[in-house]
């Protein structure tokens, strides 16, 4: 049971780049505030939840135990899933380093998991607790990349449509940046758009992991619904590459 607060909205889908600084900023306030709290006493909910690592090596297992039909229907993704392990290798150049400490995180930052004055749409609070653990600051920021940057979901099968909006990207950097500049690390402020390429890259990996192993894991409606779903993340995870320099020169822009 948690108390009701009243007056408030929680959201679907943003309509507004408000709403991304609003949204952005709670959760860094809620980084903000545990800052000094220490994340090991917290047993994690659910092991594993954002590890790449891990992810990667469910995603080698359902490769080598998939059938050859199903092999041969994923054979453009699963060479998209192998290119992009340099984006792991790249984590765990990093993953030892002291001044990348885990932090207690929330781990499912989309939009509707905060609320909104019903009239204003400030910002009121961070909800649906139950996934706060020990974690990396790149699980809360990455998962707001993924779920806020693009106007459709990772279900939409039209790749045309798959784009980076900039002001939304803008308005949750200067949202996140207000609570977290003066807490994140050196080594943090550098994985800031990391934080994106990380979250995508995963999910595309347990979409595709998900398809090999016989849809099991994730509802759909019809049989390739997973891998299209791997599509549109590779096709997100190529618009961060390609508005790079722009997304970059936006976040040193709030780190002054």
């Amino acid at each position: 049971m948690l108390p009701f607060v009243p007056n408030t909205i929680s959201l679907d889908v943003l309509a507004d780049p408000k709403q991304a600084y609003e949204a952005a900023r709670q959760f860094g306030k809620l980084s903000r505030l545990l800052n000094r709290f220490d994340a090991k006493t917290l047993q994690p909910t659910i092991p594993g939840f954002h590890d790449l690592g891990l992810r990667y090596e469910q995603f080698m297992e359902a490769l080598n135990q998939a059938s050859e039909p199903e092999k041969e229907q994923a054979s453009t993704q699963i060479r998209d899933a192998l290119s992009h392990k340099y984006i792991l290798d790249y984590f765990n150049s990093y993953a030892h380093r002291t001044d990348f400490p885990d932090r207690v995180m929330h781990h499912d930052t989309k939009i509707s998991n905060v609320l909104l004055d019903s009239k204003t749409y400030e910002g009121i609070c961070v909800i649906d607790l139950d996934t706060i653990m020990p974690g990396k600051f790149i699980s809360d920021l990455g998962d707001m990349m993924r779920t806020y940057l693009c106007a459709f979901s990772e279900n939409e099968t039209d790749l045309n449509k798959i784009k980076i909006r900039l002001p939304y990207f803008e308005a949750m950097i200067k949202g996140y940046l207000s609570e977290m500049k003066g807490i994140l690390t050196e080594t943090e402020k550098e994985l800031i758009l990391f934080s994106g390429k990380y979250m995508i890259y995963m999910q595309a990996l347990r979409f595709l992991t998900d398809f090999l192993s016989g849809n099991k894991y994730y509802p759909t409606s019809y049989p390739a619904q997973n891998l299209d779903r791997v599509k549109n993340q590779f096709k997100l995870l190529y618009e961060l590459a390609v508005n790079e320099k722009e997304l970059q020169d936006i976040i040193e822009e709030y780190l002054v």
